[in-house]
């Protein structure tokens, strides 16, 4: 989406308030298909979400602030597929209106060359800010900018869907996640659609994913929202109807279970949701078990349910391997 000569990736749908624009990953219509928790919260969480620009000349204040979140939040600053210089590596965002500096980069010459040598998947002269896990609120920007140009960025795109954990909950950084790692070993860009809390498998979401036209390969992580407040009977007829929908596309769809976590009154409810997933999706949809990817329940964090920084580089190795054996990217 192309706003004020920005790049709004991975977003759908500007949100107007008396405090800015609030960024969501869904579209409205789409939206209001789906549970309370998606509507009204997770598709406002801005993990994933990139402001795309070209400095032309000059320097650029961008104004952003958040909305759900009691200390400020990094923005991180990249220059392509290159993380800003120590100045100019991120910047606080906070409930009160925050002023990000940007210039360009400083060695660009370098950066270029090393980027087509090296063959990375950004080129330097598009500035990135990749925004935190939280509710963000754009509020404008000034400066001498246009949006990226083509080829800035890469054509194939992997969509990711699924939990907290897809979305990058405690990976401390969007391009830490297990999703994003997946979609740069793929040489992809990639779209976020994470749903922290509210991952459900609903038809009309398997619907939009296929109704997107601007990506190559998907990943989909199923379970682990569903594990408290669905029966099996019901997750059963979610997993078989989402597969069902996503099967007819003909691009190439991943799919797994859920990851290994601690709490242990409901293992035994876990195990029959991960041999419910494999099999609806046997013969359907590549898949592998979530326990393949994290098997150790010491790479989980304090919480007993989300991965730790160490175990989304895991799954990202063992699942790109995976995918990689799969396709001819």
């Amino acid at each position: 989406m192309i706003y004020d000569r920005i790049d709004f990736h991975n977003v759908e749908e500007l949100v107007s308030s008396k405090r800015g624009f609030a960024l969501n990953r869904l579209p409205g219509d789409v939206r209001k298909q789906l549970n309370e928790g998606a509507r009204t919260n997770a598709s406002y969480h801005c993990s994933g979400v990139e402001l795309r620009f070209r400095i032309r000349s000059g320097e650029v204040d961008l104004y952003m602030r958040t909305e759900d979140a009691t200390e400020a939040l990094p923005a991180l600053i990249y220059y392509g597929s290159f993380q800003g210089g120590w100045e100019y590596s991120a910047r606080a965002i906070g409930v009160k209106m925050s002023r990000i500096h940007i210039r360009p980069a400083q060695n660009l010459p370098v950066l270029q060359r090393i980027t087509e040598e090296k063959g990375l998947l950004y080129r330097p002269e598009m500035v990135r800010v990749l925004l935190p896990y939280s509710k963000c609120v754009y509020v404008g920007i000034e400066g001498d900018i246009e949006p990226p140009h083509p080829g800035d960025a890469p054509e194939r795109v992997c969509l990711s869907y699924g939990s907290s954990i897809t979305h990058g909950s405690l990976a401390l950084g969007a391009q830490q996640s297990y999703a994003s790692r997946i979609a740069r070993a793929l040489g992809c860009d990639h779209i976020n659609l994470g749903l922290a809390g509210c991952c459900h498998l609903e038809e009309s979401m398997a619907q939009y994913l296929c109704s997107r036209k601007d990506w190559d390969v998907c990943t989909v992580e199923m379970g682990i929202n569903m594990l408290g407040s669905f029966s099996e009977e019901e997750f059963e007829k979610r997993v078989r109807r989402f597969v069902e929908i996503m099967q007819a596309d003909s691009r190439p769809v991943f799919t797994t279970s859920l990851f290994a976590y601690a709490y242990e009154d409901s293992q035994e409810k876990g195990a029959a949701f991960r041999r419910i997933v494999k099999a609806e999706t046997e013969g359907k949809l590549p898949f592998i078990d979530g326990l393949e990817l994290l098997d150790n329940p010491a790479m989980v964090a304090e919480d007993l349910v989300h991965p730790s920084l160490e175990a989304h580089e895991q799954i990202a190795q063992r699942w790109s391997r995976f995918i990689q054996d799969r396709l001819s990217l």
